[in-house]
């Protein structure tokens, strides 16, 4: 039989660097090139779908950070709770506080008129747009305190933020999300495409003694 651990809260990361990250632990994901972490709220995009926003934000200890790896949308089975996940694997990431999940599509953004991401679903249910490809920078699976890239499943876009597309007073003017980066999804990755899992909730899969 198996047994499942929570090892750590939302503390500064006590799991080994290079740990597997695992189905059903809850991450912050920090952008590699500006250390702004992915976030979502009950706030709707004013623009494109009209769905919840997702962006970046400053501040780590923000609940609003934190997502639940799950299967994709399209698995046939469910992936158990402490399951490493493998490099190259597809997986939803459901917003905590939200029950949304990361989704993408043919929108265009509301800053730099790329590709929209938004937050979509109930209760970690929604659609195929919901799925993301984990490609790993190194390594066979997806680990701790090591930078990947979020592949859009279906439009191949990649999952992408930049410290020049920041929401101000200018360009939106009194919204609670002014000082926040857009985050959107482009062709390439890059260096901007970085993102990397340096805390959260890490369920680890164990034997029984």
């Amino acid at each position: 039989m198996l047994r499942f651990l929570i090892l750590l809260s939302l503390l500064p990361l006590a799991s080994p660097s290079g740990a597997p990250l695992t189905c059903n632990s809850i991450i912050k994901l920090t952008h590699t090139a500006t250390s702004f972490h992915l976030s979502s709220a009950e706030i709707n995009w004013g623009s494109g779908s009209g769905q919840q926003s997702v962006t970046a934000t400053s501040n780590p200890s923000s609940s609003e950070s934190m997502w639940i790896i799950s299967e994709a949308d399209d698995s046939t089975a469910a992936c158990p709770a402490g399951r490493p996940v493998e490099c190259n694997s597809k997986v939803r990431l459901t917003h905590l506080l939200t029950g949304k999940n990361l989704h993408s599509h043919n929108f265009r953004s509301p800053l730099t008129n790329q590709q929209e991401v938004s937050a979509f679903g109930t209760d970690g249910v929604g659609d195929s747009s919901d799925d993301w490809k984990i490609v790993c920078s190194s390594g066979t699976h997806w680990s701790v305190d090591v930078p990947f890239h979020l592949q859009h499943v279906e439009t191949k876009q990649f999952l992408t933020s930049d410290q020049g597309a920041r929401f101000t007073q200018q360009n939106c003017p009194n919204c609670p999300i002014v000082g926040q980066l857009e985050v959107v999804g482009t062709r390439g990755g890059g260096e901007g495409g970085k993102w990397v899992v340096q805390r959260g909730v890490f369920i680890q899969e164990q034997d029984e003694d």
